[in-house]
């Protein structure tokens, strides 16, 4: 944090913890440390100043920071929906002004973003598998790698039909599997996994893929009817 104050200067207005690692789901196998650093300058040579900063964070091996102007963050808050829902839901300010608490997401454009994002992940879920499918391991870490962007994306699709999700990922699964009919036994298991909670060599990844693939294509069809 020092680094970054002595980089931007008074061009920085505010560092914002978000995601997992603002939350109790923190997973230090899986979760990344995720900053939104709000400047009020962002041409090249504001950016310029920050670059041996962020130089040093890669290399603690953490996800270049999001940069986003003050201005920006109120007028892409409609095409940035899911993020910013997702900030404002689990954050912690590091310094600086809160500028998420009482931001105004615009959810006209929600559910658009919602399916495109499902869409463009099956995607590449699906070119993922075909180089990996004949190797049980690869496949079991395609799931367990994914798992957390499609649960997010679930509990998207509950708000865009019109929900209130519970704010636990296995209670927000339990409430799509009695709205959808949903299998949704996947999740657990690798959310479990994950938590440490099942050895990975107790699932049989090339058995449960299947079923975890449909399930995502039955909640896209869900969100596309909408």
């Amino acid at each position: 944090m020092e680094r970054l104050k002595q980089a931007a200067g008074i061009n920085l207005h505010a560092v914002i913890l978000y995601g997992s690692a603002a939350s109790s789901e923190f997973n230090e196998n899986f979760s990344d440390l995720n900053l939104l650093c709000l400047l009020h300058d962002l041409s090249a040579s504001a950016m310029l100043v920050l670059s041996d900063t962020v130089e040093w964070w890669k290399k603690q091996k953490q996800s270049v920071p999001l940069l986003l102007s003050v201005d920006e963050l109120t007028h892409a808050a409609d095409v940035f929906a899911i993020e910013l829902l997702e900030m404002r839901r689990h954050h912690r300010v590091l310094y600086g002004e809160d500028l998420i608490a009482d931001l105004h997401v615009p959810l006209h454009l929600h559910r658009i973003q919602v399916e495109h994002e499902l869409r463009t992940k099956l995607i590449l879920l699906r070119q993922s598998y075909l180089t990996s499918s004949k190797r049980k391991e690869e496949v079991l870490k395609l799931m367990l790698e994914s798992v957390s962007s499609f649960l997010t994306l679930f509990r998207h699709s509950l708000i865009a039909m019109g929900g209130e999700p519970e704010s636990s990922k296995r209670a927000m699964l339990q409430q799509l599997q009695r709205k959808m009919n949903l299998d949704t036994r996947p999740f657990f298991e690798l959310l479990t996994i994950r938590e440490g909670g099942l050895k990975p060599d107790a699932l049989d990844a090339q058995t449960v893929f299947p079923t975890y693939l449909k399930a995502i294509e039955q909640v896209i069809a869900a969100v596309d009817r909408l």
